[in-house]
């Protein structure tokens, strides 16, 4: 009886180092597992910090962007490029700005194979990569937009796929609203360069003259012609091919590109000034008496053939809203002797009780590309901020 309860103690003292070993084993395991987790959750932390509310993977990149502004590469192989990607790639990016003439394309497209890519310069400003992988799920194609990955202010997007269906679809899908990205981009970093060189003489002008300010280039003139009328030029570029000079007036001025900003004011007195028709024709008053051509009785007006008219839409800038306007331009009177693309913003300032267009101007050869130069314009108008 002695023996039997001896063999128990020692069988009650095995099983409790057993379950003590079990209970320590569990207990490590846990450990490892509890660590293996908040592992997972600090790496999936890590990526995730790189992504913004855009689902856009920052990189941190100080390199000057190169290339051609309005110009978007398109990264694939031949095979992947085909007439069918081609041709949504001109419907989307391709599309022309109306209602300018000659007509020029939000896109200039440029297609390069991914060894020509890899060998060449990386800090383009846009981006397009194409890419087959028959490790993702057929029907889960993917998207992924980088800015700032190899130089600053340049952005990426690269669309991946199992198939050539799926690379249609999600291109089709996700094309309007890369397009608005990437155009946002071209005008934003003309705007940063403005910034930067933070024009102080001018912004003093425009603030005491209308109440606002905008950001422009350092080496931009202000003139002002009279309380409710102003010009700034901006710097002449040279344009990129030149013509034989026979000395005339067109053929000397043949070889700059001349663009910059009109302002006006006008007063407030009631709603209906606020309309397409009204502030067109307030335009065209305006520029009679104020925007003068070298040659006595020349003075700029508004292109009114059908297939240029002014296209408008309202919109909202730093805060304020107002209308939109697109068109062309053509010195007019005794003598029609040149022209060009306008885009402009008018609203009501809050603050003056005075309506106030701000509008650009581009007189350059139909033979070179605006694109550089009305972003230029777009990014002074987008600066606008009230004082």
């Amino acid at each position: 009886m002695i023996r039997v309860n001896a063999i128990a103690k020692q069988l009650f003292w095995l099983s409790g180092f057993v379950f003590l070993g079990f209970t320590m084993l569990n207990s490590c395991n846990e450990s490892e597992s509890e660590t293996e987790t908040k592992k997972t959750e600090k790496r999936i932390k890590r990526e995730n910090a790189a992504v913004d509310t855009l689902g856009i993977i920052r990189g941190n990149s100080q390199y000057q962007y190169v290339g051609k502004a309005g110009q978007l590469v398109v990264v694939s192989d031949n095979t992947i490029f085909t007439k069918e990607i081609d041709s949504l790639f001109s419907i989307f990016f391709g599309a022309f700005i109306e209602p300018y003439y000659p007509a020029f394309p939000k896109f200039e497209l440029r297609h390069i194979s991914p060894e020509k890519f890899e060998k060449g310069n990386k800090r383009l400003r846009s981006i397009v990569e194409l890419n087959l992988d028959d490790k993702l799920k057929e029907g889960k194609p993917e998207l992924r937009i980088k800015k700032d990955m190899y130089a600053k202010h340049q952005i990426i997007a690269e669309f991946r796929a199992n198939n050539m269906n799926d690379l249609l679809l999600i291109i089709e899908q996700e094309s309007p609203r890369l397009v608005e990205l990437f155009e946002s981009l071209e005008w934003k970093r003309e705007y940063h360069r403005f910034k930067k060189d933070n024009n102080t003489v001018l912004k003093s002008a425009l603030r005491e003259q209308f109440g606002i300010t905008l950001e422009l280039p350092k080496n931009a003139r202000y003139e002002s012609v009279k309380s409710r009328f102003a010009k700034i030029t901006f710097p002449d570029r040279s344009r990129q091919m030149d013509f034989q000079s026979d000395g005339g007036y067109n053929s000397s001025k043949a070889n700059f590109i001349q663009s910059g900003l009109m302002i006006w004011q006008l007063p407030f007195r009631d709603s209906s000034q606020l309309t397409h028709d009204y502030l067109m024709r307030a335009r065209d008053t305006i520029l009679k008496y104020n925007a003068f051509h070298e040659f006595p009785g020349v003075y700029m007006g508004t292109q009114d053939h059908p297939a240029v008219l002014p296209v408008s839409k309202q919109i909202s800038i730093g805060g304020v809203n107002g209308f939109e306007f697109r068109g062309m331009y053509k010195f007019t009177g005794r003598l029609e002797p040149s022209g060009g693309k306008f885009w402009s913003f008018h609203f009501l300032h809050p603050k003056r009780n005075m309506i106030v267009a701000i509008s650009g101007y581009l007189d350059a050869p139909p033979t070179m590309s605006p694109a550089l130069d009305m972003r230029k314009i777009q990014a002074a108008i987008y600066s606008l901020q009230l004082e």
